[in-house]
């Protein structure tokens, strides 16, 4: 385990419920949203990413892309904070603060799209 005591970023998201979970069944299959996670982290997950959308260029973006196929905003704010925990993980591995500059730079030699 890793000194911030989640040993991945899939981890952290799993706590705060964001991530999709498949569930098979024979010859059906489905993405749905956990339930079972601290609900308290969930709420204060998704409110950053609300407020992200005020100063974030690749959220507005993302949110821009992701909201059309979503089923509410509820469903478009907890994919974008599945992404924000991703990141955050990412940092506090690194230790370092969050720099949109240098995102923006990683995902351009990535050669991804903003969202």
């Amino acid at each position: 385990m890793t000194e911030t005591g989640f040993p991945s970023a899939a981890s952290l998201q799993a706590l705060a419920g964001t991530c999709p979970v498949t569930v098979a069944s024979g010859k059906h299959k489905r993405v749905i949203f956990r339930h079972a996670c601290d609900a308290e982290f969930c709420q204060i997950a998704q409110q950053w990413a609300r407020c992200s959308l005020r100063k974030s260029v690749w959220a507005v973006a993302y949110w821009q892309q992701v909201r059309p196929r979503c089923a509410s905003d509820h469903d478009a704010y907890r994919r974008l904070a599945n992404r924000w925990l991703a990141v955050l993980w990412k940092l506090w591995q690194r230790r370092e603060p969050y720099n949109e500059a240098y995102h923006l730079q990683q995902r351009r030699l990535r050669s991804q799209p903003l969202a």
